[in-house]
């Protein structure tokens, strides 16, 4: 028995190693700086795609009639900007309709839909966790009349240490397992979107530093940008979505697919997303 455990835990720990790979945490750095130079090959189409992405996020809040199409249209359009990045790896020119391929392009089309029903199911258990853990601030602020300044005490006077607690870890849990879920599901072709969140999850366990790193410089650079009225996130925005398609590649695909097209030239091994160190 302890022969047969120790060769499954082998061959866990080999798969493991050949589907995910651990960087130190000067790579979140070199992601960055990946990002940066694909990004600078063509800008305007990069920053267009990424407010196109937003808009669609916006018109569901102003139009709730949108909002189910905003959610199953949102994975769709996040792997069609991280296949503009492959295309630009890869040496081609993109223009912002490429954006709209995953909609009629062969891949993973059925895993992406099924990706987006999962995440507007948790989405509502987020919003009813929420409700449930702040239902007093909630009602405080809802009351008629209130001078704002004491609605704000006694709100905070609501807001117990834990539920806050309790909902940041839901919502980190939340968010990284989502975070490659999508590139997981359109690029692996992981059929099973219970197991492309548990390996978005493996990612942040086993390369916390690097892509600590990562969010920390992103972090800042957004902070700052406050002192612009924010115009600097028009290309700070989309340098962080590629740096991020960038980190799943390095993770999962450390090597860039070539091009079918003899004619086109990959951009150099620094802009590819290999990363070796």
């Amino acid at each position: 028995r302890q022969v047969i455990l120790g060769v499954f835990r082998y061959k866990l720990r080999a798969s493991m190693s050949t589907q995910l790979r651990i960087f130190k945490a000067d790579a979140g750095l070199k992601w960055l700086k990946a990002g940066w130079l694909i990004f600078k090959t063509q800008p305007a189409t990069f920053i267009f795609m990424h407010l196109f992405i937003g808009i669609v996020g916006l018109l569901s809040l102003f139009l709730p009639l949108l909002q189910v199409v905003a959610a199953l249209a949102t994975p769709f359009l996040t792997a069609g900007f991280y296949q503009a990045v492959l295309s630009k790896q890869q040496g081609g020119k993109i223009m912002l309709a490429d954006i709209l391929k995953p909609f009629t392009a062969k891949g993973n089309r059925l895993g992406l839909l099924r990706l987006a029903l999962y995440q507007m199911g948790a989405g509502i258990l987020m919003a009813l966790l929420a409700n449930g853990l702040f239902a007093d601030a909630v009602a405080v602020m809802s009351q008629p009349g209130l001078d704002p300044n004491v609605a704000l005490e006694q709100m905070l006077e609501s807001i117990s240490g834990a539920n806050v607690i309790l909902f940041f870890m839901a919502m980190l849990i939340y968010l990284t397992a989502f975070a490659y879920a999508v590139p997981l599901v359109y690029f692996s072709k992981e059929t099973r979107i219970l197991t492309a969140l548990k390996k978005s999850l493996m990612v942040f366990y086993h390369n916390i530093l690097p892509l600590g790193v990562f969010g920390l410089i992103c972090a800042l650079f957004m902070a700052l940008s406050m002192f612009l009225s924010f115009l600097p996130l028009l290309i700070l925005m989309p340098i962080c979505y590629i740096s991020f398609f960038v980190s799943y590649q390095a993770i999962f695909m450390p090597v860039v697919p070539l091009s079918d097209d003899i004619n086109v030239k990959p951009l150099s091994s620094e802009t590819s997303g290999r990363f070796d160190a």
